[in-house]
């Protein structure tokens, strides 16, 4: 199978995972246009995807396949899992493994995804070492210089195969997944892992404490000094720790989140009037919201999920 196609909307993006299961919201402002490119052969799938803003991913796939997502200089400025990454490096999540991502404003990503089953076979067949016990949740890996192009250049083939579907189930086909397949073992195989700031997990814990803390009162919101006091962060440290991480301040990052959890509201039910939606996340200054909404997502909210 292979599909190409144009994004024009933000929430369209999960359908690139297989059995998503998360949530996704805009960070930056300004109307989301993307491109997304799809080849699927029997063991293999490849998706190649742009995008023009910056979004927050949270959540996970299907449990049984091994997605490998290689760090390239179009999505190098991206977050991932609290951390920054450099280009010839590879972000393998396991069958357990979670998504948290924050995907820079233009970007581009590479994702490959291969059935567990799959993988044990060929790393098998290739005589290397397993390396899914150390993979079932995520982890950072740089591949060997020459391993890592050589997937590159062989994942390039597959997706030029988008615009002549039979190449993708005739009997070449076949031999060219099994070089593919032992491609990916291999570069897993032979990838050391990365190491992490030591510092990283002190901020990580305040973000994701401050995160849970915005979710859980979306429909109440706090004040700046109600966080700090929750939080037992000053107003400086808070600042920091999300100006590091999203670009901005606290409060700026939680007002997004409200006008993404009215967009949710808004796409789920188009009866539903926009004044009771945003008053249901706390916009009480409708015209305010408005213009808030417009900037953010660069449409009207009366133009969400109403065709």
């Amino acid at each position: 199978m292979a599909v190409r196609s144009r994004l024009t909307s933000f929430e369209q993006v999960p359908m690139c995972f297989a059995g998503w299961d998360g949530t996704i919201e805009q960070v930056t402002c300004g109307r989301f246009e993307g491109s997304l490119q799809v080849v699927r052969s029997r063991a293999v799938r490849v998706i190649r995807i742009t995008g023009t803003q910056s979004l927050r991913l949270r959540g996970q796939e299907n449990g049984t396949i091994v997605s490998l997502t290689p760090v390239l200089p179009g999505n190098a400025a991206g977050v991932w899992h609290g951390q920054r990454l450099d280009p010839g490096q590879v972000v393998v999540r396991g069958p357990d493994a979670g998504i948290d991502h924050r995907s820079a404003r233009t970007s581009e990503y590479l994702n490959v995804s291969v059935p567990v089953a799959a993988l044990e076979a060929a790393t098998r067949a290739i005589g290397g070492p397993d390396p899914l016990p150390a993979l079932r949740a995520w982890a950072v890996l740089t591949p060997r210089p020459d391993d890592y192009r050589a997937l590159g250049l062989a994942t390039d083939r597959l997706l030029g195969a988008t615009g002549d579907w039979p190449v993708l189930s005739d009997p070449e086909a076949g031999q060219f997944e099994q070089e593919y397949l032992r491609l990916v073992a291999r570069a897993l195989g032979t990838g050391e892992e990365a190491g992490r700031s030591p510092t990283l997990p002190a901020r990580l814990s305040l973000l994701s404490r401050a995160e849970e803390l915005m979710r859980g009162s979306l429909r109440s919101p706090l004040g700046v000094l109600d966080l700090c006091a929750a939080l037992g962060a000053s107003d400086r440290t808070l600042r920091l720790v999300f100006k590091e991480q999203y670009g901005c301040g606290p409060m700026t990052f939680y007002r997004r989140l409200r006008l993404n959890a009215v967009r949710t509201r808004l796409a789920a039910d188009a009866g539903v009037p926009v004044a009771a939606a945003a008053r249901e996340y706390g916009f009480t200054h409708l015209g305010n919201f408005a213009a808030d909404y417009r900037r953010h997502f660069g449409e009207r909210p009366s133009e969400t999920g109403r065709g």
